[in-house]
């Protein structure tokens, strides 16, 4: 394992506190936690998608090209069309006891979301949930830590989570009709954080390490490479560009831990907070998978 400082280059700024990155059709997506906005990235800047009425943060589509976004403190999933209509598409209360946050999108609609249900890492109380098609919720773990980046491998079969507390990448074998089965651990890295994911084309996990920079995770488990962004957070990741050799960081100062503890569950107070935000790119080796 070899600890590199990061060469990345900033192209965005002016975001409070960035998360969610996704690539689809030739830009790149994300949203603005505390700005309460999506936003599309592409050639000419960003632009904001969607405002939502609440902190937003995971993101996904559906297959008719409408955009899905995790409302957190609601607990809802937002489906936003193409022309800008939002509509609640599944209200996820009855299930989640403290806020919902990142999520995936398979190529078929279903949405996985992870739910923080409140307690410590040692309580294990959190959930991942599972949104159907049609907007039903039902629970597929719920002795989760943390949950949080997703991916879905390009076969459709294989289901891999961050529990960022436990500095654990957990996978999950999905079957025809959506469910999770037959738990096990892809990556075991105590003592380190696992924020937002993506999938490179060899198998391998990037995952954003919070105050310990990106990490770059071998289809085995292993530890391949840390990149640091001294001063900064590393949260959330995308790998896209033209060749599917760009990778996409979400970070921020390290202002952000005090931020939080200012606002707590109070969105009112999210615009006064600016926790420095920026989308970075920088060049890899291995492009990205075909995948969610």
């Amino acid at each position: 394992m070899s600890s590199i400082p990061s060469s990345a280059r900033v192209v965005a700024d002016g975001i409070s506190f960035p998360e969610s990155p996704r690539w689809r059709d030739g830009a790149l997506y994300f949203s603005d936690i505390h700005g309460h906005t999506v936003y599309r990235l592409g050639p000419e800047g960003k632009e904001v998608v969607a405002r939502i009425d609440d902190r937003v943060s995971g993101l996904g589509f559906m297959p008719d090209g409408s955009l899905l976004a995790v409302s957190m403190l609601d607990r809802r999933l937002i489906a936003v069309a193409p022309d800008g209509t939002q509509r609640v598409h599944a209200d996820l209360l009855a299930f989640s006891h403290q806020f919902i946050n990142d999520m995936v999108v398979d190529n078929k609609g279903r949405a996985y979301v992870g739910s923080r249900n409140g307690g410590g890492p040692a309580s294990k109380s959190d959930s991942l949930l599972l949104v159907d098609t049609d907007g039903s919720v039902s629970v597929m773990a719920d002795d989760m830590v943390s949950p949080n980046g997703t991916v879905i491998t390009p076969d459709g079969k294989t289901l891999i989570i961050a529990e960022t507390a436990a500095g654990r990448l957990t996978s999950f074998a999905i079957h025809a009709d959506g469910t999770l089965h037959d738990r096990g651990i892809f990556a075991d890295l105590p003592g380190l954080h696992m924020d937002g994911t993506c999938l490179d084309r060899d198998g391998g996990i990037w995952a954003g390490g919070g105050g310990h920079g990106l990490l770059h995770i071998a289809p085995d488990g292993s530890l391949i490479e840390v990149i640091e962004f001294p001063g900064r957070m590393a949260l959330a990741c995308s790998l896209g560009g033209a060749d599917g050799r760009t990778l996409f960081v979400a970070t921020v100062g390290m202002s952000l831990i005090d931020n939080l503890a200012f606002i707590g569950f109070d969105r009112t107070r999210d615009a006064q907070v600016n926790s420095e935000g920026r989308i970075e790119a920088m060049t890899v080796a291995v492009p990205g998978s075909e995948t969610i």
